[in-house]
């Protein structure tokens, strides 16, 4: 089968390897679509990264059960599933444990079935404290802010600010129910929160771009007595925080990340059930397209993000 690795940085090689065959517990999956995440572009980017063995990554997967181990027994041959797994998802096939897969439904397409995006939003939305009535300030509307935006939309937030750099992004927050769309090159983003909660900030705000000025930016947006979350994968160096600020406005802060694998594939079960039910749109946000054979090149948009971009997935024959 084929199977990409990273062998130094900004360059993977396609490798011909063996198909795994599955434990007795594990369910072997033909890989139909395989999510390129940012969290992986830091390795790609990093020119001082040392590449002694090829680096089989890859983690959000969907395809087609191919075969499944004799303790398996809740899976069968052509079953179309999600599943969680660390690496190796840049593959045709790969094998998993039972617990970590997920049947999804027959009307959603398999590069929809991002299961593990999926489960960190919602996991994110879980831990985002959002209740009823809620105003929630949303900076960054890239893939991850998109997902979780509607997931807290879902539980009830009364007006939904969204703050962005690009222009392709006030359509799209148009086509996921935002209130207010904001430009962030704008002059006075504070001065307009303000003027959009009565003078308060918001009750919640949810940074999701891994960069330091939104970080700060959040910390202007949000009340006394509000929340930040933290949800952008924060990459490339230290950050520096206004702990002054933050304990004047006596705020709750959140890291709204998960790693335990128990919880993100609770978070899957939660989301997958979401998107087999319509509650969870994904069709806007998947933009791009590649082949095994083109992850470079697949890496190489998604780092550069043209216009127009918002998630590269690699996808293999169905």
């Amino acid at each position: 089968m084929k199977a990409a690795a990273l062998v130094r940085p900004g360059s993977f090689s396609v490798y011909d390897i063996e198909i795994p065959t599955p434990k007795p517990n594990e369910v072997l999956v033909r890989v139909i679509a395989c999510g390129v995440c940012s969290s992986e572009l830091g390795m790609w980017k990093n020119k001082e990264l040392k590449v002694e063995n090829p680096l089989f990554i890859g983690h959000e997967v969907s395809g087609v059960v191919e075969k499944v181990g004799e303790e398996v027994t809740q899976f069968a041959t052509g079953d179309r599933v999600t599943i969680f797994t660390e690496k190796g998802g840049y593959a045709e096939y790969i094998s998993v444990p039972e617990k970590a897969v997920i049947k999804i439904a027959d009307h959603v397409p398999f590069e929809l079935a991002l299961g593990e995006p999926i489960a960190c939003a919602m996991n994110g939305t879980k831990r985002s404290g959002v209740q009823v009535g809620d105003t929630v300030v949303m900076i960054g509307l890239g893939f991850m802010g998109s997902l979780i935006l509607q997931g807290i939309k879902l539980k009830g937030a009364s007006q939904i600010i969204a703050i962005d750099p690009r222009e392709e992004s006030q359509e799209l927050a148009a086509k996921l129910g935002v209130d207010v769309f904001l430009n962030s090159n704008e002059d006075d983003l504070e001065r307009k929160v303000l003027e959009l909660t009565d003078g308060l900030g918001a009750d919640v705000v949810i940074e999701s771009t891994g960069y330091q000025e939104p970080l700060d930016l959040a910390t202007k947006l949000v009340k006394i007595r509000g929340r930040i979350v933290i949800f952008g994968y924060h990459q490339g160096g230290s950050r520096t925080i206004d702990v002054q600020t933050w304990n004047w406005k006596g705020l709750d802060v959140v890291n709204a990340h998960e790693r335990d694998p128990d919880v993100y594939i609770e978070g899957m079960r939660t989301g997958i059930k979401l998107l087999n039910n319509n509650q969870l749109r994904m069709e806007p946000l998947v933009t791009h397209f590649y082949t095994i054979d083109q992850i470079n090149e697949a890496f190489e948009t998604a780092t550069n993000k043209p216009n127009g971009f918002i998630k590269a997935v690699i996808r293999n024959a169905e």
